[in-house]
């Protein structure tokens, strides 16, 4: 995995390569004084060629740009050393900022201004021709600087020749130059780290199989208590229903009002003659006791109930 400080100098990169690409999309004759770095935009004015040369920092965009008028002019944005230090894009500038319409608004304002006048009489003849052998000093900088230029430097011309004629010799020289060595060398690393990551992940995989495993026999388990969750909720919905107070007051009821009918049935057959008179007082009594009580007991409930309801409950 990238680290945090990899992948946000990616990050600073590609907003920089972004915002270079939108001066050169808004303004033209934009060159290039030092990759980067440092880019010039030339456009006319009253006063003549101007140049404003820019100079990026190695925190930009995160900082603004350094921006500089050549030949130095007279103007409420510039200073006494011909740097632009009040123009408003450039004071407020941010990560948001676009440096291409930044650079646009200025050049706009001093090609517009018609009392624009070059700083002490200075001018404008050198400055295109100090950026031109600025560059090249640059250039040549860049190239004694590069191993590779200084490597094929030290050969005579007929190991040149020799190189230029022969693909494996050619082969040989560039897999024995520095940045080719550290490049096979990193990536000979990131090989070792992929083939280290790749059997760490191998190993896992029998652990990974038997983990998948035990979830499955678990969600199994799961599964079976779910639905012995649903049948004793099921059942206990009935039996909440069953014992709740109104229902066993509407059960005494009922009961009671089965015992008044079995009492008239006994005193029915009493009178037909069908039930003789120690019997009859014996059923009969019982069976009107048994309707009391539960009238008894129903009224009592209903009693109890009707008190819990003014309380709140």
């Amino acid at each position: 995995m990238l680290s945090t400080n990899l992948y946000n100098n990616i990050d600073q990169s590609r907003k920089r390569e972004q915002q270079i690409d939108t001066l050169k999309v808004f303004n033209e004759n934009v060159t290039e004084i030092s990759f980067d770095k440092e880019y010039s935009v030339e456009f006319p004015t009253k006063a003549g060629n101007l140049s404003l040369v820019i100079e990026l920092g190695s925190k930009f965009p995160f900082e603004k740009p350094t921006m500089k008028i050549c030949p130095r002019i007279t103007h409420k944005w510039v200073d006494t050393t011909g740097e632009i230090v009040l123009a408003p894009g450039l004071m407020n500038y941010t990560i948001h900022s676009d440096l291409g319409r930044v650079v646009q608004v200025i050049r706009r304002e001093f090609e517009l201004d018609q009392s624009l006048t070059l700083a002490n009489g200075g001018n404008n003849n050198g400055f295109s021709g100090n950026i031109a052998i600025g560059s090249a000093k640059n250039a040549i900088t860049s190239l004694s600087n590069d191993v590779e230029f200084f490597s094929l430097a030290k050969l005579t011309s007929a190991e040149l020749l020799r190189l230029n004629n022969n693909v494996d010799c050619l082969d040989e020289f560039i897999s024995e130059l520095p940045s080719i060595e550290a490049s096979n060398k990193n990536i000979e690393n990131s090989i070792t780290k992929i083939m280290d990551l790749a059997n760490s992940n191998m190993s896992k995989e029998e652990p990974i199989y038997n983990l998948r495993l035990e979830i499955s026999k678990q969600l199994e388990t799961i599964e079976t208590y779910q639905k012995s969750y649903a049948e004793l909720s099921t059942k206990y919905v009935k039996l909440s229903e069953k014992y709740s107070p109104q229902s066993i007051s509407d059960n005494l009821k009922k009961a009671a009002l089965k015992c008044d009918e079995e009492s008239e049935r006994i005193a029915e057959q009493f009178l037909n003659g069908d039930m003789d008179c120690d019997k009859f007082l014996q059923v009969y009594v019982k069976s009107r006791t048994v309707s009391y009580t539960r009238k008894a007991k129903e009224d009592r409930l209903n009693y109890q109930l009707k008190q819990l309801k003014e309380a709140g409950f």
